[in-house]
């Protein structure tokens, strides 16, 4: 019996030790394939792909499945790629330099948002900004938004096509047709807004949806919105956010002194004041692209601006992507504004307690989509020093990498903008607090639907800022289609949900919708960003 049992013992010795030769021959293949590892879950998708079965296990390596064998092989490559001092070195380094660059690209993206939030400084500190006022009544209020809406969603088209062929060009070092094309766009945004402009006109005519005294000046601050839009975009595309910020500034002043000083309506006053702010803009964008002497020597290579026909072929998932984004953005604003309610005198009517609600929340996501311009960036630089990286043998560990890479902006993203949320929250609250003496502060606060839309809102815009990210990512590689499909999903889910929901409930909770859809948006580019990365060589290699 002692001789059958040492006998034994010594077979299951041999047996152990053959399966942690194998195991160890995996951890090599792995280590060959993608390097040091970051996660158990890397290492079992690794062998997986290498054609190890979870059947094959128990009998190969004495293992349940792959997840129990990726643990030991996750430890022993962890083992053997353990970094020496300079390794150690190098990894500092490239921690402070991503450090660095993310507070670059972070504030970057910040005076992205920076002349809209000098106007919501404005507003807190003067009561006026330059399309806007405080001691708006819901009519006046009800004017203005809906020309800022409608303004909003008839150039985003053209605003982001601007930005995709201005920036292209002028990366290039072609400013001449830069400049071209930019003007080109603009004229067409105009052209555009104008049309839109009439085709309502003759609408309103028929159904009479407002008085034909208020309809003017609706198309007023729709019309030199647009403008503004579209001009600005110009100064954004050569990244000059500093002016922009400059010209609408001085345009608030210009409103402020007409309305306190010289008396005039608001309403006029707002119109000298965008008149003024849009000719400033336009003249400095035409400078910015000016073509200086020793430009004008350099000889550019001649490319003409394409025909309108190739112009819309070209870019025209571009200019949906615009067109939908502002829609979905807006949407629930529409069908809540649209509801019955009491005190309500036209189909479409301002709600004030419903937008400061919004606002509150779009403080949080101004934060968090900032963070955008550097996952943007961050994945723009990343390509060809890691394409060089990777071998052609090794495309699935190339793709991994990528994998890994998009799960840490993802997270980042998420975290940062739930931390968003609850900042903006109790920094609010707490000014409230300190300046409740105030009276228009007291009724910022006042209406319990102002809450209730932040808490949805919030959320909303957390969702909707994952989507965009996605879509940065499909952009970057000019796979917009991936994109365009989620977005209009959305803008179905978002239309659905949000008319049942204020119509069957109560017209406030047309926000759910913003919600559902912005949640779709997410999950939707997500799954798709998934498959594209799962192809990313192929996808690098075809977008060029």
């Amino acid at each position: 019996m002692k001789r059958k049992f040492t006998l034994q013992h010594i077979e299951d010795d041999v047996k152990k030790s053959e399966f942690a030769r194998k195991i160890e021959i995996v951890a090599d293949e792995v280590i060959e394939k993608i390097g040091n590892p970051v996660s158990v879950l890397q290492v079992a998708a690794v062998i997986e792909s290498l054609g190890y079965r979870h059947v094959d296990c128990p009998s190969e390596f004495g293992k349940k499945n792959i997840f129990e064998l990726s643990e030991d092989v996750y430890k022993i490559c962890k083992l053997r790629c353990k970094p020496d001092r300079k390794d150690k070195e190098g990894k500092f380094i490239l921690f402070g330099k991503r450090i660095w660059n993310f507070f670059k690209y972070y504030f970057s993206g910040l005076a992205l948002g920076l002349p809209i939030a000098t106007q919501i400084a404005f507003i807190a500190f003067t009561g006026y900004s330059l399309w806007a006022w405080v001691k708006f009544s819901e009519l006046q209020a009800t004017i203005v938004a809906f020309g800022t809406i409608l303004s909003f969603i008839t150039t985003g088209g053209f605003t982001q096509v601007m930005g995709r062929e201005v920036t292209y060009y002028l990366s290039l070092g072609n400013k001449k047709t830069a400049r071209d094309i930019a003007i080109q766009i603009f004229n067409y945004g105009v052209i555009f807004t104008v049309l839109v402009a009439l085709l309502l006109l003759f609408l309103n005519f028929i159904f009479e949806v407002f008085p034909r005294k208020f309809i003017y000046i609706i198309f007023a601050y729709y019309f030199l919105l647009s403008v503004l839009w579209l001009s600005t975009s110009m100064l954004y595309s050569a990244k000059r956010k500093i002016s922009i910020t400059v010209i609408f500034s001085i345009g608030t002043f210009i409103v402020i002194y007409l309305h306190k000083f010289k008396f005039l309506s608001i309403h006029l006053a707002h119109i000298c004041g965008l008149v003024i702010a849009d000719v400033l803009v336009y003249i400095w964008a035409r400078y910015v692209f000016r073509l200086k002497k020793e430009e004008r020597k350099l000889g550019y290579v001649s490319l003409k601006v394409k025909r309108p026909s190739v112009l819309a072929y070209v870019n025209s998932p571009f200019f949906k992507f615009g067109f939908y984004y502002f829609l979905l953005l807006f949407l629930d604003r529409i069908i809540s504004w649209t509801a019955y309610s009491k005190g309500k005198f036209y189909f479409f009517w301002f709600r004030t307690p419903y937008e400061l609600g919004m606002d509150w929340a779009l403080l949080s996501f101004g934060l968090t989509l900032a963070v955008l311009e550097y996952a943007v960036n961050d994945f723009s630089e990343s390509l060809i020093p890691i394409q060089r990286k990777f071998s052609a043998f090794k495309i699935k560990s190339y793709n991994f990498w990528y994998f890994d890479f998009y799960f840490m902006k993802f997270a980042f993203l998420l975290l940062f903008g739930v931390l968003s949320i609850i900042v903006v929250y109790v920094v609010v609250i707490w000014l409230g607090d300190i300046y409740r003496h105030i009276k228009e502060v007291r009724e910022f606060f006042a209406s319990p639907i102002t809450f209730k839309v932040y808490y949805f809102a919030s959320v909303s815009y957390l969702f909707l800022a994952i989507g965009l990210m996605n879509n940065l990512f499909f952009f970057t590689l000019w796979k917009p289609n991936f994109g365009l499909n989620a977005i209009r999903t959305a803008i179905v889910v978002d239309f659905v949900v949000g008319l049942f929901a204020s119509r069957l409930i109560s017209w406030e909770y047309g926000v759910i919708g913003f919600l559902a859809g912005s949640f779709s948006f997410a999950m939707i580019s997500t799954y798709h960003m998934l498959k594209f990365i799962r192809t990313l060589d192929y996808q690098y290699y075809s977008a060029f």
